[in-house]
C-alpha cells in the first residue's frame, strides 16, 4: 500500500474521534491484538535494515542518501503519524470509559516507533555532503508530517489530555482548543477541510509503497478494525459524520426537521407560508 494511505486512515480515525472514543463502550480486542503483532513485526524489519545500513556506513567513507534508504525513512515517520494518533485515541478512550485496557498498548506500540524514528534519524544526519539536498528534502517532509500529527492529536484533545503524544505539545492547546469548540455545537472534533489540504500536500512526497508493504497493509487494517460494524452503512463504508450526528443528537434532529417543513411560528404575520402556497 501507499504510504500516503497511512495518513489516511490516520486522518480517517481522527475524524470519527468522538465516535471511536466516547460512543463505542469497547475497543475491539482483535483489532489492538492485531495492530500489536503487525507493528512488532514491522519493527523487527526496521531495526534489521537499519542495522544493515549502520553497518555499510560504517565501512565506507562514502554515505549517500540512496532512493531505498529514503524510501524507508519516509515510511518510518508516517508510520509514526498514525501510531502518535492511536496512541491518543487509545489514551482518551479510557479516559472516557475509565478502563485502562487499550492505552498500555498503544502507547507500547508508539515507544517502539519513536526508538526507529531516533535510530533513522542517527543514520540520516550520518550521510555525506552527496546527500545534502536529500537531506533537507527528507527534513522538510518530516516537519510536515509532524504539523498534521499535531492537528490529528489535538482531535482527542476534548476528551482527553493527550498533548504528550504531539510533538509540540503548546502548539495543540490552540487546536484543542478550536476542536472542543466544534465538539460543543455537536458535531466531531476536527477541521476536516484543513486535514484533507494536508494531505493532498503530501501526495507527491508519500505516493511510493512502503518497503514494508505487507506490514504496513496489517497496520492499516487493525487500525480500521477500530471502527464498529454500526459505523458503517450497507454498503461496508463509514457513514458520514454528518449523518451520525442525526443518529446521536434526536432532539437536534427534530430541530432540523422542524425548519426544513416550516412548521415553527413565523413571528411576522405578514411572512408567506411557502408551503401552503406551493
Amino acid at each position: 500500500m501507499k504510504l500516503l494511505e497511512l495518513l489516511e486512515v490516520s486522518a480517517l480515525v481522527a475524524s470519527h474521534a468522538r465516535s471511536l472514543a466516547c460512543d463505542q463502550p469497547q475497543v475491539a480486542e482483535q483489532a489492538v491484538v492485531d495492530y500489536w503483532v503487525a507493528s512488532r513485526c514491522r519493527f523487527d524489519s526496521w531495526g534489521h535494515d537499519l542495522r544493515a545500513y549502520g553497518v555499510a556506513a560504517s565501512k565506507s567513507e562514502h554515505r549517500p542518501l540512496t532512493p531505498r534508504l529514503f524510501r524507508l525513512a519516509v515510511e518510518i515517520e508516517t508510520s509514526e503519524v498514525l501510531a502518535r494518533t492511536l496512541a491518543a485515541l487509545g489514551y482518551a478512550h479510557d479516559t472516557q470509559h475509565h478502563r485502562h485496557e487499550t492505552s498500555p498498548i498503544t502507547t507500547n506500540v508508539l515507544a517502539g516507533q519513536r526508538d526507529a524514528t531516533k535510530r533513522m534519524t542517527a543514520l540520516i544526519a550520518g550521510r555525506d555532503e552527496s546527500a545534502f539536498r536529500d537531506v533537507v528534502r527528507f527534513r522538510n517532509l518530516r516537519t510536515r508530517l509532524h504539523h498534521l500529527t499535531d492537528h490529528l492529536v489535538a482531535c482527542f484533545l476534548p476528551f482527553a489530555q493527550v498533548a504528550p503524544f504531539a510533538h509540540n505539545p503548546r502548539d495543540i492547546e490552540q487546536l484543542g482548543t478550536l476542536a472542543a469548540s466544534r465538539v460543543a455545537r455537536g458535531g466531531e472534533s476536527c477541521d476536516w477541510p484543513t486535514l484533507s489540504g494536508m494531505l493532498a500536500s503530501l501526495g507527491h512526497e508519500c505516493s511510493d509503497d512502503g518497503s514494508n508493504d505487507h506490514e504496513n497493509h496489517q497496520v492499516a487494517a487493525s487500525a480500521m478494525g477500530l471502527f464498529a460494524p454500526e459505523m458503517f452503512d450497507s454498503f461496508g463504508l463509514l457513514r458520514s459524520t454528518w449523518l451520525r450526528r442525526l443518529e446521536r443528537t434526536e432532539g437536534e434532529t427534530t430541530v432540523l426537521i422542524d425548519e426544513w417543513l416550516a412548521t415553527e411560528a413565523q413571528p411576522n404575520p405578514t411572512t408567506v407560508n411557502r408551503i401552503v402556497n406551493s
